[in-house]
């Protein structure tokens, strides 16, 4: 099956005097179920945009976007975005957990928008707190703990609703060396559960535990 599905996706947006700043060029794009894609580039180079194009929290200047094999146009396009949205999940450099809820009820409140009752969103909180090795902290705030944890905790709560595709911005961008191999290890065995990731990554070390790699070159995309 394919999950997202990309044709001459081009996006720019308006400057001064009647200029156009172009910041994706005619980017094609397959990526099909349970497949592990690397899009690496310079900083500036659009991967961040073509990530929430993907996400549909952008919306394309023009071109074709199929994401689970639903068109998402470029007007009109709310009652679709609403069947897609549920299925992916979005995991920022920066990890955002609000400072006055433990991890325990941080990540129960994410299973609970699957809408999972409470028991089931409080079995599945233990069972993804279990496997991302941070149990220990289910009853703690986010300020005692590091970016590290912080990182595999908001990582836990993404994956607590029921996503199939994960979509990664820098995830490791702020992370010493240890714990970027703890959370890339974690991420590459979600392929198990057959969940497609897309990553955008300044780190091209880690292409060798991802299926298919890309560069994003100042708006043109190619593959490795």
């Amino acid at each position: 099956m394919t999950i997202v599905e990309l044709e001459h996706i081009q996006f720019s947006v308006p400057l001064l005097k009647d200029k156009i700043l172009s910041i994706l060029k005619d980017i094609n794009l397959t990526v099909n179920q349970g497949e592990f894609h690397l899009i690496t580039g310079p900083s500036g180079s659009g991967k961040t945009t073509l990530l929430q194009i993907i996400a549909t929290i952008l919306h394309q200047t023009s071109g074709r976007r199929k994401i689970f094999d639903i068109e998402i146009p470029i007007i009109n396009h709310n009652n679709d975005i609403y069947l897609v949205r549920p299925k992916i999940g979005f995991l920022f450099q920066t990890p955002f957990i609000p400072s006055h809820l433990k991890v325990k009820d941080f990540i129960t409140i994410q299973s609970e928008l699957s809408n999972v009752g409470v028991a089931s969103a409080e079995k599945k909180t233990n069972e993804i707190l279990e496997e991302f090795g941070v149990m220990q902290f289910a009853n703690q705030y986010p300020v005692k703990l590091s970016g590290g944890e912080k990182q595999r905790v908001a990582l836990a709560g993404v994956l607590s609703k029921d996503i199939e595709l994960l979509l990664l911005d820098e995830p490791t961008g702020s992370l010493d060396a240890e714990n970027k191999t703890i959370l890339w290890d974690l991420i590459k065995n979600l392929q198990d559960k057959q969940i497609t990731i897309i990553a955008v990554s300044h780190d091209e070390s880690i292409a060798n535990i991802t299926d298919i790699s890309h560069k994003l070159d100042y708006g043109i995309l190619s593959t490795s």
